[in-house]
């Protein structure tokens, strides 16, 4: 491995130290408590890998990949993320949901997409011209190291602060490190098969999976290493079948074409169902500010399907009125007086002065979960222009 080491051009392994320094100098510095966590990753890391892949375009210029087919492969790579985003999505109607931590509002949600866009875009630059100059009689050994290398930068350290056992180490390894390597070496194999656009749409849109949604499946450890381990193995499959195929063009379009067909098809048909209620889960567009300032007006509300037995004071439910939906608090639960031992449900919006119309069992559509601010707001606008 040494004698094929030293057939490596120097500045490859030059790239490759400036590229550990940018990743892991941020951390240590973080670490150390030089820096805040926010500095290290949304300043200085963002600066020091940008630097890094201008260099890599110093040293890179002249030099071409000779990589066919890049739009197919991208536009494979999109499609598969976009069945794999439907079916994880959808999971959560047997798992629940719970709100997203990095997704809180969508400030925040501008500035990870932002800083950790950068941060990516730019390591898969600075990768694609380390494979590039690399060459392809050491694409395998030197793809190992360098999927490792760069594995590093989608680790949290934070995450090794409290484990003390077999078991903590169990999950992180499982949840965290060899979703990261498995990322990483698929990165490195799109780097010299599939050209930089691929990376850039498997990179870019795994982070728009991580920071754009405002709910999430409520995954334990292992199902989220299973969940994006999965995803990266799909890829590979997909980008490997493809390049099989290359030798029979008229194939090799077809298959690419079939394959948006049918993301297409399974992403429409799970929206439409999704929003006619067909699952278990449904959404419902607040329309006034009744809610304020837990659901402003706009906001589009997750309501689960309940049996009204399992409602309780404090819950926030949506039930059939004359003519319209409600989304309001249960403030206190009584009984019909005909003895029956139905329900009775009283409910009032938080911004409401004063209680609702008593709510009969049989009008309870759901318990609200989760809300996904403002983008509701086109429904409103067209419920006013219509009155």
């Amino acid at each position: 491995m040494f004698r094929k080491a030293r057939t490596i051009k120097v500045v490859v392994w030059y790239l490759c130290l400036l590229a550990l320094i940018a990743i892991l100098l941020p951390v240590i510095l973080e670490r150390v408590g030089i820096i805040s966590a926010s500095i290290s990753l949304s300043v200085l890391q963002p600066i020091l890998v940008t630097a890094t892949a201008l260099i890599t375009r110093q040293v890179t210029r002249g030099q071409h990949d000779r990589v066919r087919h890049k739009a197919e492969k991208s536009l494979i790579i999109s499609s598969v993320l976009s069945v794999w985003f439907v079916l994880y999505f959808l999971s959560g109607l047997a798992v629940t949901y719970v709100n997203n931590a990095v997704a809180v509002n969508w400030q925040t949600v501008v500035i990870n997409l932002a800083t950790f866009g950068v941060t990516a875009a730019a390591l898969e630059y600075v990768r694609h011209g380390i494979m590039l100059l690399g060459g392809r009689r050491n694409v395998v050994w030197l793809g190992v190291i360098i999927g490792t290398l760069f594995s590093v930068q989608q680790i949290s350290f934070s995450q090794f602060d409290n484990a003390a056992s077999i078991a903590d180490f169990t999950k992180i390894t499982v949840s965290s490190l060899v979703p990261a390597f498995a990322s990483s070496v698929l990165l490195t194999y799109l780097a010299f098969t599939a050209g930089l656009g691929s990376q850039l749409t498997y990179r870019l849109g795994v982070i728009a999976v991580m920071f754009v949604p405002p709910i999430i499946p409520k995954y334990d450890w292992y199902m989220t290493g299973i969940a994006w381990t999965a995803l990266a193995v799909g890829v590979y499959i997909a980008i490997d079948r493809n390049r099989h195929d290359i030798a029979e063009p008229t194939r090799h379009h077809q298959r690419a074409r079939d394959t948006q067909n049918i993301a297409f098809v399974i992403v429409m048909i799970a929206l439409i169902s999704f929003m006619t209620g067909a699952f278990s889960y449904r959404p419902q567009v607040i329309m006034s500010n009744s809610m304020k300032p837990v659901y402003e007006r706009g906001a589009v509300v997750i309501v689960q399907k309940a049996n009204p037995m399992d409602v309780q004071v404090g819950d926030i439910v949506q039930y059939e009125a004359t003519g319209h939906s409600t989304t309001h608090r249960v403030i206190a639960i009584d009984f019909t007086s005909d003895g029956s031992g139905k329900r009775v449900f009283l409910t009032q919006g938080d911004n409401s002065p004063s209680p609702d119309m008593p709510v009969q069992a049989d009008q309870i559509v759901g318990i609200v979960r989760a809300q996904v601010p403002y983008v509701g707001y086109p429904s409103v606008w067209l419920k006013e222009f219509a009155k």
